[in-house]
């Protein structure tokens, strides 16, 4: 009988270690032949085998870093001046008095021309509107058009550069809650700010004591003299103007809920502010409902109630009278403010609007043709 022959440890280890010597310097060898750095330097491989295709990977914070270099240019800090109404008797006695306001907004392209867009809360009222770019030149500006119930409003510069970068309007629709955002501005005057977050909710949200309104809500801080500024995508596309914030005090600090305006309504508003129009006349509106109707003794519980119709109007012209009910406008339903501004901004100035109301009863059908909103 053949005694068994057994193998050393100490040379099964040893035959392990020249194995891994030798796989190691053959992987060494194909990776310095079949991938090479690229010029695009770290984190970009080359692969000759997949034909050179260039694969990248990008991290949020090169993204983050990427939008705000493609971006910063055309965001500007705006500086306002106001006469104020006096407070006191001290005030009355001393006369009227220059009040400083502060803001953000950002530069954008309507029909070839620049303009800066920014919160009707910044620069309406204003006796004077100074714009600062990023780089630190100070122009005159000139208010085109504001408007209250969107705290939108338009401004454009006095003998403007011809190198104004604009912003790139992206689709507010299109976000979705945790996106991640950028917030750029001007905060207590800091030039240059940004804040990242994301977007915690979308859609109509509480903004006030009375009043809600469709919002882009973001824990991406938001302070005093911030209002006015885009928030951001991680493609550097405005999706949102900057307007308000919660707070459960005077003090105006974020506490991580801040609002900002859907830059799709701001596209429908921008025609309006420069042009005075599509405009029709419909003075003061109230959401009807079940509880309203009963109050207001009103034949139908949808719509919204005319409170009033602005004198030589083209809705009075039409026949349009306070008490009346807006049911639909060219066939779309209309339940709230919001919605009826969308539907006259939808059209043109010289268009024809169809407007169902319902009047005592009687659904009637007016015709009414949109044009400007006259200039005080």
């Amino acid at each position: 009988m053949n005694p068994q022959r057994t193998v050393s440890p100490l040379f099964l280890l040893l035959l392990a270690l020249i194995v891994g010597v030798i796989g190691g310097m053959i992987g060494a060898y194909c990776y310095g032949k079949l991938f090479v750095p690229s010029p695009g330097g770290e984190g970009t491989l080359i692969s000759p085998l997949a034909g050179r295709t260039v694969v990248r990977v990008q991290t949020e914070q090169d993204a983050i870093v990427n939008a705000v270099a493609k971006t910063e240019a055309a965001v500007v800090k705006i500086e306002t001046i106001s006469i104020s109404r006096p407070r006191n008797m001290w005030e009355a006695l001393i006369g009227p008095q220059p009040r400083p306001g502060l803001g953000s907004g950002f530069v954008f392209s309507y029909e070839n021309r620049p303009f800066i867009l920014t919160n009707s809360h910044v620069v309406a009222s204003t006796e004077q509107i100074a714009v600062e770019l990023m780089d630190g030149r100070r122009f005159e500006g000139k208010l085109i058009g504001a408007e209250i119930a969107s705290d939108l409003a338009v401004v454009e510069l006095v003998d403007a550069p011809g190198d104004l970068k604009a912003l790139e309007l992206g689709d507010s629709d299109k976000i979705r809650v945790g996106e991640w955002v950028i917030a750029m501005g001007n905060p207590f005057g800091y030039t240059g700010t940004v804040t990242v977050g994301v977007v915690s909710a979308k859609g109509y949200r509480p903004v006030g004591p009375d009043r809600q309104r469709d919002v882009i809500q973001t824990d991406a801080a938001i302070n005093r003299g911030n209002s006015g500024g885009p928030l951001l995508n991680l493609a550097g596309q405005a999706i949102g103007v900057n307007f308000s914030i919660f707070t459960p005090n005077q003090e105006a600090t974020t506490i991580g809920i801040g609002f900002a305006i859907p830059i799709n309504e701001a596209k429908l508003m921008v025609h309006f502010l420069i042009h005075g129009g599509p405009w029709i006349g419909i003075g003061d509106i109230t959401p009807n409902s079940a509880g309203f109707a009963r109050y207001a003794n009103l034949a139908t519980d949808q719509g919204v109630w005319v409170a009033s119709v602005v004198r030589g109007s083209a809705a009075e012209r039409a026949g349009l009278r306070p008490n009346d009910v807006i049911l639909s406008i060219d066939g779309a339903k209309i339940s709230n403010a919001e919605e009826l501004r969308a539907a006259i901004l939808k059209r043109k100035i010289g268009d024809e609007l169809q407007i169902i109301i319902n009047r005592d009863g009687t659904e009637k059908t007016l015709k009414v043709v949109a044009g400007r909103m006259p200039r005080r």
